[in-house]
Parts: C-alpha cells; sequence; structure tokens
C-alpha cells in the first residue's frame, strides 16, 4: 500500500476496521493517503475508518476480557504510547487450555488529526461522521470514518 498508485483509476477506495496507522514511521501512513488520492478519479471517494483518539479517552480500560461461545477468551492490554499517538495491544487467546500472544501498535488519531492528513494529502472535502451509517461524529461517537473527496466533483 506505500507503493501502490493506480493513477486516477478507481471511484472508491475503502479501509475499515482500524486497518490503517499500522507503519511505526507516520511518513508511511501520509504516503498511503496520497497514493490513494492519486488513485481515486476526480470526484472519488476514500472511506477510511478507524477507533478515534477521543473515543479511547472516554472510554480507557487498562484490560478487556471477551467471552465467545466456543468458551475461548480473548484478553485485550492496551497501552499509550509517544504521548497518546500511538496505542500498543497485547491480546491473548486463551482456548481448551491453550494460550497464543500476538502484538501490535498502531497510530491514533483524533477527528481533527485525521481530517488534517487527508486535507494535507490533497482530499478536498472531508467530513467526519461516527459510525458507517453516516451518524454526526460527537462525544458519543462509536467509530470515527471519515468520508474524502477526490476533487469537489
Amino acid at each position: 500500500m506505500r507503493r501502490f498508485r493506480g493513477p486516477s483509476t478507481f471511484d472508491l477506495a475503502c479501509n475499515v476496521f482500524t486497518s490503517f496507522g499500522y507503519f511505526e514511521d507516520e511518513t508511511d501512513d501520509l504516503r498511503v493517503l496520497r497514493n490513494v488520492r492519486e488513485s481515486l478519479r476526480e470526484g472519488g471517494v476514500f472511506v477510511i475508518d478507524v477507533i478515534s483518539k477521543e473515543r479511547l479517552a472516554r472510554n480507557w480500560k487498562d484490560s478487556l476480557v471477551t467471552e465467545f461461545p466456543d468458551g475461548a477468551l480473548l484478553l485485550q492490554r492496551p497501552q499509550l504510547r509517544s504521548d497518546w499517538s500511538r496505542l500498543e495491544n497485547e491480546w491473548v487467546l486463551m482456548k481448551d487450555g491453550r494460550s497464543r500472544s500476538f502484538r501490535f501498535e498502531h497510530t491514533i488519531y483524533s477527528g481533527r488529526e485525521l481530517k488534517d492528513r487527508l486535507q494535507a494529502c490533497g482530499f478536498e472535502r472531508v467530513e467526519l461522521y461516527g459510525d458507517l451509517a453516516g451518524s454526526a461524529y460527537g462525544v458519543d461517537a462509536q467509530r470515527l470514518v471519515a468520508v474524502a473527496r477526490a476533487g469537489v466533483g
């Protein structure tokens, strides 16, 4: 995604379920956003859905446990890094007396930060929503969804 470009090829690009921000260097995230913009036709739309910094601050938990119908348990242990700009996660999946641990880290964005980055990468109009159904982005938003347009079109 850092190298892919299909100049003026697509009408729509989507990046959902917090699938963005995993590169260690933020310039790589910006490179991806520029590549998406370059790959959209004028009037094309980019939809990006992430967990927001605002939601994390509002609902912070040091650990979360999810129990699945098959008896599996997922323990999530998040930690904030780099002055509230990165979220490090440890996920431990337990089932039938066995466990596997996974670690990953990603950048977390506020609505303003994501909008600023999209505009800096060439998107002309960026609207923020609180979920994929188009709810208003506000204090009760479940997600941070940006709809960015390539040209006013």
